[in-house]
């Protein structure tokens, strides 16, 4: 996984601007149609003057596409699809509707490329607290847009995985990085992923399959995801999963994540930063004793 996955489907110019600035700091690739594309690195917008026209865009969403935007509809009525090296492309354009749930899109004019980056040892000063000997604790990793608790969820998926039955389902592709059914990213040698599943149903299979002794899934919060997680631990499987949030307590207001905090399923909470680089560590709660790293 590297941010040069994601060059060969751009402009030159745009190209050779991501190779002036620091690589390694580019969170986000922002393209616009018949405006300046931007980068966002370490939090902070970058005009980096390179114009990219209407018929450019539309040759970098067909690369991207492997030039069939069709097949790729499902995930753009979400707003977003996932390229090679993990990396999630979120989309406007012109959407057609029905029933008030978005069916296709076409005429795309932007495009928000958040860079993923695998970074071995993400979780290293986390997993001391969600593991002690063969025990692990049910973990929600919390965190704004852009933090890196993808980075830090993929990396605890290495750990675990190399000891441990994991079982990741990544909606999104973008732990694993799975293509043909092999995984791109580094997850652990017994880790096994379901790849595409929506959340809920993802876990229930991987119950029902795969005999796991830990789940892993990203951005978790909605009533199924809450029905399927008291399921997950009602048969004694240990899970690690994240949420948007700036602390705790913007979690705890979420209607069914919050019910699941206050009913005491997550044994450690764990608040992420951009602070000092994505996937700061900012707390760690655990049995109801804080730990600050600020």
């Amino acid at each position: 996984m590297a941010i040069s996955d994601l060059k060969i489907y751009l402009p030159i110019r745009a190209r050779e601007a991501i190779e002036c600035a620091n690589e390694n700091e580019i969170q986000e690739i922002r393209i616009m149609a018949e405006r300046n594309c931007a980068l966002v690195i370490n939090g902070k917008t970058v005009d980096t003057n390179v114009f990219v026209s209407k018929s450019e865009l539309s040759k970098i969403v067909e690369a991207m596409s492997r030039g069939s935007l069709y097949a790729m509809q499902h995930s753009l009525s979400n707003g977003f699809f996932t390229v090679r090296g993990g990396h999630r492309v979120g989309v406007c354009g012109r959407v057609t509707a029905e029933n008030g749930k978005i069916t296709h899109m076409s005429e795309i004019s932007s495009l928000c490329i958040r860079v993923s980056k695998e970074i071995k040892g993400a979780s290293d000063v986390i997993m001391p607290h969600i593991e002690n000997g063969d025990k692990i604790y049910n973990t929600l990793l919390v965190s704004p847009p852009g933090a890196g608790k993808t980075t830090v969820l993929r990396d605890i998926a290495r750990n675990l995985g190399n000891r441990k039955k994991v079982c990741v389902v990544d909606e999104r592709s973008e732990i694993a990085d799975c293509r043909g059914g092999v995984p791109g990213n580094d997850i652990g040698k017994f880790t096994t992923v379901l790849d595409g599943a929506p959340k809920a149903e993802g876990m229930r299979i991987l119950l029902r399959t795969m005999a796991p002794d830990v789940i892993i899934t990203d951005e978790t919060g909605s009533e199924m995801e809450e029905e399927a997680i008291e399921g997950v631990i009602n048969c004694g499987v240990k899970l690690i999963t994240t949420a948007h949030g700036y602390s705790e307590r913007d979690v705890l207001k979420k209607k069914y994540l919050g019910a699941l905090i206050e009913n005491g399923v997550f044994e450690r909470i764990v608040v992420l930063s951009s602070r000092k680089g994505p996937g700061t560590v900012e707390k760690i709660i655990k049995d109801g004793q804080v730990i600050s790293y600020a």
